[in-house]
C-alpha cells in the first residue's frame, strides 16, 4: 500500500545505498576531465528539461539553499553554461536560461556517463538490464518523478 513503510532489511537497504555511490562515483570518474559540480549537473538539466526559471524556482527545484543556487549560477555564468535575462515585464525578475555552450557540456556528460553505464550493463543478463531500467523509473519517481529528453539537449536554446 502506497505511503507505508515496507517490511525493508536494514542492511539490504544500506547495501543498495552503497552500491549506488560505488556507481555514481565510477559514473563521474567517466565525465569529461573537467568534472562539473554535481549541482551544477542538476541545474543544466533541469534547464534543459523545464527551460528559464527564477533562482528561487530553481534553488527549490535542485534542493539548495537561493544563497548557493545564486553562487552556483554566478559560477556557471563566468563558464558560459547559462545566462540570465530580465522579465519583459518586471525588470527586477531575472530568469536563468541554458546557453548552447551548456547544452554542449551536459550533452558530454550525458554521453560520457551513459557510455559507462551501457558497459556496465554489458556484463549483465538481459532479464538483469531490463529489471535495472525499470528501477530506473522507480528511482526517477522517488526523487522528482521527471525524465529528461536528451533529444533535447542538442537544441538551440529560445
Amino acid at each position: 500500500m502506497v505511503g507505508e513503510s515496507p517490511d525493508v532489511d536494514a542492511d539490504e537497504a544500506f547495501q543498495f545505498v552503497l552500491s549506488l555511490y560505488r556507481l555514481l562515483r565510477e559514473l563521474h570518474r567517466a565525465a569529461p576531465p573537467d568534472n562539473l559540480p554535481r549541482t551544477q549537473l542538476l541545474v543544466l538539466a533541469k534547464l534543459a528539461r523545464s527551460g528559464p526559471l527564477r533562482i528561487g524556482a530553481l534553488a527549490e527545484e535542485v534542493g539548495c539553499s537561493q544563497p548557493t543556487a545564486t553562487k552556483v549560477v554566478h559560477a556557471m555564468e563566468e563558464a558560459g553554461f547559462v545566462a540570465r535575462a530580465a522579465d519583459a515585464g518586471d525588470k527586477r525578475v531575472s530568469y536563468v536560461h541554458l546557453t548552447q555552450q551548456g547544452r554542449r557540456r551536459l550533452g558530454a556528460v550525458v554521453r560520457d556517463e551513459s557510455r559507462v553505464l551501457v558497459e556496465r550493463f554489458g556484463d549483465l543478463e538481459q532479464d538483469e538490464v531490463e529489471l535495472l531500467l525499470k528501477a530506473g523509473a522507480v528511482l526517477r519517481r522517488m526523487t522528482d518523478g521527471a525524465e529528461i529528453d536528451i533529444r533535447q539537449i542538442s537544441r538551440d536554446p529560445q
